[in-house]
């Protein structure tokens, strides 16, 4: 019953640091701005959390584990490489679709990690753990003959690249472009260019 509550709380004070910072960004929100937001008490607060900063390093976990929700199960169940690669693109164009916020706030993640060390760490690593699942995906492909003998590494770090392309579309919305119409042309090019010639 205790973990039952303490999750409950946590998940609130993260759902109202996420709504803070997709508004304020960090430099101009407050520990009282989470506290009006979340309608816990500051104490309750600093029960669990013991500055802003740790409740937005926190965020990032807590990110990180809500946007890749039910992803890798998905994934794990498509058989071919080419087959994880689309299901990918589509997951993070769903994710645009329902819930942009989660978009927005890794701009200001990144610009957290390009002023702030441990901000740095965490993102890196991150990024780190992706970019070696796609590798992983692509290493398939190659294995299975179904894609050509490419340098893997260089080749997720391209698709990691479009994929964050995707936040332009919650800064400018008036690109001229629809996100799906991006989506589904990026993902046609890549998957595309992987495959082999029959």
């Amino acid at each position: 019953m205790k973990q039952l509550l303490k999750d409950k709380r946590k998940e609130q004070i993260m759902n109202a640091a996420l709504n803070v910072i997709s508004v304020k960004g960090y430099d101009q929100s407050r520990m009282d701005d989470i506290v009006l937001e979340s309608d816990l008490s500051k104490g309750a607060i600093y029960w669990y959390y013991k500055s802003k900063k740790d409740i937005y390093l926190s965020l990032v976990d807590h990110w990180v584990s809500e946007y890749s929700s039910g992803m890798f199960e998905a994934l794990d169940k498509t058989q071919s490489a080419s087959g994880k690669l689309k299901k990918l693109f589509d997951f993070f164009y769903n994710q645009f679709k329902t819930n942009p916020i989660t978009f927005k706030v890794l701009v200001e993640f990144w610009r957290m990690a390009s002023l702030d060390d441990s901000f740095n760490k965490k993102l890196q690593s991150i990024y780190q753990d992706f970019q070696d699942y796609l590798i992983g995906i692509i290493d398939l492909g190659i294995k299975e003959g179904e894609f050509k003998n490419v340098n893997s590494r260089i080749t997720a770090l391209s698709i990691l690249i479009n994929i964050e392309g995707i936040h332009w579309f919650t800064l400018f919305d008036k690109s001229g472009v629809q996100a799906y119409e991006y989506i589904d042309t990026i993902s046609g090019f890549i998957i595309n260019g992987l495959k082999k010639r029959k």
